[in-house]
């Protein structure tokens, strides 16, 4: 019937889609794709990242809330590459907080440095696998690949950024990206 087939076809779909960004990171790690370099500012480009995961954070009963910076904070970034990194660690965020936990994603100017930061009120992550989570096919879930942290990794690192992790197990975990702020006409032409 009708009903049946459309539920199918959906359910297929959805597969295929997992199916597919699946081979995109394994394609990812074999040869990973170049980042592009433009002024971006961050404050525009992490909120369209975070109202969509809020609905994410909606479903999973999980309160997904952002503290924007001021004034423009302006990095030399790839629109793309970030918000998929941004997406994974808020991602990440939400499947690790129980209902009623909530997600916080933080920008601020420190020096000459932007900080992105993506805390979670989750169930954090043991001392003794803390140190792997960034490599190839580690995951502390019971899905995935465990290629979201290694990807994001180089990501950051190809825009000469920094990330890193805090954790306390049944509290939550933090991670704290760092990159090098812009500060001359092209940047302000980026936040305008």
């Amino acid at each position: 019937d009708v009903e049946s087939r459309q539920s199918l076809r959906a359910t297929i779909e959805r597969e295929l889609d997992i199916l597919k960004r699946f081979m995109d990171d394994l394609r990812n790690v074999v040869k990973p794709r170049p980042v592009e370099r433009f002024p971006l500012e961050v404050n525009a480009s992490l909120a369209e990242t975070v109202e969509a995961m809020r609905i994410e954070g909606e479903r999973a009963g999980v309160t997904v809330e952002a503290r924007y910076a001021p004034e423009p904070l302006v990095i030399d970034g790839d629109r793309f590459a970030l918000g998929r990194v941004y997406r994974n660690l808020m991602t990440n965020a939400i499947q690790a907080t129980q209902p009623g936990g909530r997600v916080m994603v933080t920008m601020a100017r420190e020096g000459d440095q932007v900080a992105i930061g993506v805390a979670d009120t989750g169930s954090g992550i043991p001392p003794d696998r803390i140190r792997a989570i960034f490599d190839d096919f580690v995951t502390t879930k019971r899905r995935g690949l465990g290629l979201g942290l290694a990807i994001s990794k180089r990501i950051v690192e190809q825009l000469d950024g920094t990330i890193v992790v805090e954790s306390e197990v049944g509290r939550g975990t933090a991670f704290m990206l760092r990159f090098p702020a812009r500060d001359d006409q092209s940047a302000h032409a980026a936040a305008s």
